[in-house]
């Protein structure tokens, strides 16, 4: 099992103890603090199954029909050319392997309820970020496409979209998101250092007081299948 764009290895110890103490689970990051993290846990956690691979996705090597399945969340819409990645990992894949990507489809259908002024220069500002990074954040739509080009045969396909009120994963999740991120956006002129600050009091505000909900971005979860 190969877990692509790993990250810190949430995922990578779940597919661990899927594939048991005879199974293997390959994880491959770039990030080098986060593959730190993942070690650490994983020797703590006993899951010897884990090999962390430290590395760019668009030059993994894999064996011909190597694989019995591949899982990325989050990975193809950051990348320049998913397909080409899609095709390696196919590559990689036996006959009758699964890979399953969660990814965002539409992106925009990001709502805060009730609806607010300083909200809509954050949605502008991030979906501008998207477009000039060189990536297609909403990727999933592509998936299907891209599947069918790689010799892979769609066998699941759904939308996934979470409305949270204040205190919930959903808003945890995105308050997580918009302090890391958003000022990354204010750097590259896209958003402003007033807009943020007035956004952020906001945000926080609401946060104390309760009676918000957010309706997270639109994913996609799809298993694809090797013919």
């Amino acid at each position: 099992m190969l877990d692509l764009g790993c990250g810190p290895g949430f995922t990578s110890f779940d597919l661990a103890r899927v594939v048991g103490p005879t199974g293997s689970v390959i994880t491959c990051d770039i990030s080098t603090r986060f593959l730190a993290f993942l070690r650490s846990e994983r020797d703590r956690l006993a899951l010897t199954q884990i090999e962390p691979s430290l590395g760019s996705v668009e030059d993994l090597d894999l064996p011909p029909g190597h694989l019995d399945g591949v899982y990325a969340r989050w990975l193809s819409c950051w990348l320049p050319d998913p397909g080409a990645v899609l095709e390696r990992v196919a590559r990689g894949v036996k006959r009758g392997g699964a890979v399953a990507i969660q990814d965002y489809f539409d992106w925009s259908a990001m709502k805060l309820v009730p609806e607010c002024a300083t909200f809509g220069p954050v949605m502008d500002g991030c979906m501008r970020s998207w477009q000039e990074g060189g990536g297609m954040i909403d990727v999933g739509e592509l998936i299907p496409g891209l599947a069918e080009h790689c010799g892979l045969a769609v066998e699941h396909l759904r939308p996934l979209a979470r409305i949270g009120c204040v205190g919930s994963m959903e808003w945890r999740w995105l308050g997580g998101f918009f302090r890391s991120y958003l000022p990354k956006v204010v750097e590259r002129s896209l958003l402003s250092a007033d807009e943020l600050e007035a956004f952020q009091a906001e945000w926080d505000r609401r946060s104390g007081t309760g009676g918000s909900w957010v309706h997270t971005p639109t994913m996609v979860d799809v298993v694809l299948r090797k013919r």
